[in-house]
């Protein structure tokens, strides 16, 4: 186990990212940010890595992350479907419900649009440059050129993972792989929870790059941890990652959105499993209990119970892993 950390990685779960800030605030507390050179994430662990990248203070940072209204993220609402009537909107409404949602699910293959989250995103990383110097939208090589950041601040560098249901692997997106992309874009992908969020339809932004659309959907379809991602040469022992412990039991399926709760956690438990067998990847994991509170339940506010409970449930997992690691050492 190294004495210095220079990569932090970040696990996928939904709204249990908030617990992530507990992380970095004690993380902040012990002086270890100064080191960090890169930083990794799938879905909500990407929102966190790429607000991470930034550089900047931890309050800095707490006031981005408290400026997200979590109940507007998963938006019913656009202008997807402006082509139906009125009157054929009210006769749907009257037999399935939900027009909007039903027209995204059908096509755009999820029931909820993803249109607030990414101007919310759009606009935090756009705060973080000179306009003068470069227009939005802002790319990975944008992400690499600090002469256009305020101040001329240098940003982490910044992987994120996504996954490309088109030719079913998974993806990372990064200054080396895709340059050109789109940073708000790769976050979005990434925290696409299939069929709950509408999937993302995009040209391939590889070096060596097709020319077709692909369908991308959240990272953690099939790489919800990717603690691994740094490991180049064997186990990266400068590598920390912070994930969630929780315990999946039997859930009942009474409507779509239960369902597609109860089908993301049966992706996340295979992997889970394989965690679990890994005691080189134990070693290098904060492990966060975030007891029996659903990864899609948006229904919170900054500082309610929910969100003090998240804070302080990633805190006490930081604080007990560096408790953990000095006595290995001493």
């Amino acid at each position: 186990m190294a004495n210095i950390i220079n990569n932090l990685v970040f696990e996928g779960g939904g709204i249990l990212g908030i617990s992530y800030l507990g992380v970095l605030d004690c993380l902040w507390e012990k002086n270890m940010m100064q080191n960090i050179e890169k930083v990794a994430g799938t879905s909500a662990g990407a929102i966190t890595a790429c607000i991470t990248s930034f550089n900047l203070s931890f309050s800095e940072t707490k006031n981005i992350v408290e400026s997200l209204d979590y109940k507007q993220v998963p938006q019913k609402e656009d202008d997807s479907n402006e082509r139906i009537s009125v009157f054929m909107r009210s006769e749907i409404e009257r037999v399935f419900g939900d027009v909007d949602c039903l027209y995204r699910l059908v096509n755009n293959y999820g029931w909820y649009s993803t249109q607030y989250f990414y101007k919310w995103i759009q606009k935090q990383i756009a705060l973080q440059f000179d306009s003068t110097k470069k227009e939005p939208p802002y790319t990975f090589k944008d992400f690499k050129d600090n002469s256009t950041h305020k101040d001329k601040r240098k940003f982490l560098d910044l992987y994120i993972v996504g996954t490309d249901i088109s030719c079913k692997v998974s993806k990372v997106f990064s200054y080396s792989t895709t340059p050109d992309m789109e940073v708000a874009e790769a976050v979005r992908i990434s925290m696409s929870v299939p069929l709950f969020f509408e999937a993302n339809k995009v040209k391939s932004y590889e070096v060596n790059r097709d020319s077709l659309t692909h369908i991308f959907s959240d990272g953690g379809v099939m790489r919800n941890y990717p603690i691994n991602i740094f490991d180049l040469e064997g186990i990266n022992r400068e590598t920390l990652g912070a994930r969630f412990k929780y315990d999946i039991e039997f859930a009942e399926t009474n409507n779509i959105i239960e369902y597609i709760s109860n089908f993301y956690m049966a992706m996340a438990k295979v992997q889970q499993d394989i965690y679990r067998n890994s005691p080189q990847d134990i070693e290098r994991s904060i492990q966060i209990d975030t007891k029996d509170i659903s990864v899609l339940d948006f229904n919170i506010s900054t500082n309610d119970s929910t969100y003090k409970f998240l804070y302080k449930q990633g805190y006490e997992a930081a604080k007990a892993y560096f408790k953990y690691r000095d006595r290995l050492r001493n």
